[in-house]
């Protein structure tokens, strides 16, 4: 390749290291089945991310299959994010705190509104060979809770964060034959907080005419407990790409899973009068705090097939490795501070997704898809922490090419998940019993530039 597309390429890579280190501190979170993330693009949102890990249409391929890069014949990069308005409604069965008392609270959810951007970058070094980098967030969640929610000493509000940096490589050795590695170099974020209910934690140690005493009640004297806690790991991911024909592409594509040790702070508030349960100043205090998370192994099937020259249908299968998931564990480096465990044996997932482009005119195309998407979590084992259920989305978009180099997309997406069962019992917060009710309806953009 030439010298000034050389230069070309190191721009785009450059840029894209930029975003990756200005977007580590200012990521957000959100969530498809488990806690995957479904927006990496625009593009791949408005059809419901079918067909994505064989049509290589731009450079988002490096999440979806690096071995598409050697598809596209020139530089470019994909600058995209979306608007994520999620609805979440609980409707309260019987919440009972760790003494068998109904909890007093509202039923009131606070969903915020987030914005997960990304960008990639491609370019061609010879006629078989391309490089790319993408920075993406590739799971993440958000769950916020009123501050006086009935199940405040489960959870109240708990925010994962991700990022990945994605620098991938596709050698092309037959004209219908591509292959592809990248490298995964993820930052994980977990911020958890629940309230702690020092009265009945009183009642249950010691005796409730000395709690009483000491002006200790049940619901009457809450603290509250942080959690703030990150770590950096490495994956990888492959990817092979078949075009038997002009019109037929098939795509297999593998990401590895990445297990993070995430250290912290954890901080106790604790109200004046619950003094006495701190065992002489050595419960309850300020500690380091750690967890393990495994973001798991995902393993996707796609074909892209172009009916005529408007129409192309698409298809995915995805299949998700949760079952690494076993156990949401909080340890404290206080060896006297017992650890916070919920089980959560999860079980491997299925997505499966179809879609479809027409070329309307030269400029413009429409885009459209549905999916499927099986929730790991079984009712036994549901928390407020990821209320999550089966889930179908539909999306529906809008390419437009404004120049040779420049074009746009715009994508919506709605998501609906069936409602979720949760009845989570611990012996120190008593028992969270009731149904969560969630949708959410998100708004695309990207723009991808040739060079």
């Amino acid at each position: 390749m030439s010298g000034p597309h050389n230069n070309i390429a190191a721009s785009c890579l450059a840029l894209a290291v930029a975003f990756a280190l200005f977007w580590v501190g200012t990521i957000e979170a959100t969530c498809a089945a488990g806690f995957s993330d479904p927006f990496q693009s625009p593009g791949a949102a408005s059809v419901a991310n079918a067909g994505e890990t064989a049509i290589a249409e731009d450079a988002a391929t490096i999440f979806y299959n690096p071995a598409g890069m050697t598809m596209l014949s020139k530089p470019e990069a994909v600058l995209a994010s979306a608007i994520v308005l999620p609805s979440t409604r609980f409707s309260n069965g019987r919440t009972v705190d760790a003494l068998g008392n109904l909890i007093h609270g509202s039923v009131g959810t606070n969903p915020q509104p987030f914005s997960p951007p990304s960008l990639f970058a491609t370019a061609p070094i010879t006629d078989r060979v391309s490089i790319g980098l993408g920075v993406f967030i590739p799971f993440g969640q958000s769950t916020k809770y009123e501050d006086n929610w009935v199940g405040r000493y489960q959870v109240q509000t708990v925010s994962l964060k991700t990022i990945d940096i994605d620098p991938a490589i596709a050698y092309r050795p037959t004209d219908w034959v591509s292959l592809g590695v990248g490298l995964d170099v993820q930052y994980a974020h977990l911020l958890r907080d629940n309230a702690l209910d020092f009265g009945s934690l009183c009642f249950l140690l010691i005796a409730p005419g000395t709690c009483s005493a000491i002006g200790l009640a049940p619901q009457r004297a809450d603290g509250r407990l942080v959690a703030d806690i990150e770590d950096w790991n490495v994956g990888y991911n492959l990817g092979i790409l078949f075009q038997p024909t002009e019109q037929t592409r098939a795509g297999i594509s593998y990401r590895s899973a990445v297990t993070h040790s995430l250290s912290g702070a954890a901080r106790f508030d604790v109200p004046p009068a619950a003094e006495p349960l701190t065992a002489s100043g050595r419960l309850f205090r300020d500690a380091g705090a750690r967890s393990s998370i495994t973001f798991p192994d995902i393993i996707g099937f796609g074909v892209s097939q172009q009916i005529n020259e408007r129409c192309t249908v698409l298809l995915d299968i995805d299949w998700t490795l949760w079952s690494k998931v076993k156990e949401l564990a909080l340890t404290f480096d206080n060896p006297l501070q017992p650890a916070l465990r919920q089980p959560l044996n999860w079980h491997d997932s299925v997505r499966i997704a179809v879609g479809g482009l027409y070329q309307l005119t030269d400029d413009i195309e429409l885009r459209g898809g549905v999916s499927y998407d099986q929730s790991p979590i079984s009712d036994q084992f549901r928390t407020a922490d990821l209320p999550d259920s089966n889930q179908i989305a539909l999306s529906a978009g809008l390419a437009y090419r404004i120049t040779a180099s420049l074009k746009a997309t715009l994508s919506y997406t709605h998501q609906q998940w069936k409602a979720a069962s949760l009845k989570v019992t611990t012996p120190t917060t008593g028992t969270l019993n009731g149904t969560i009710h969630q949708h959410s309806d998100a708004f695309g953009f990207q723009a991808r530039l040739q060079f």
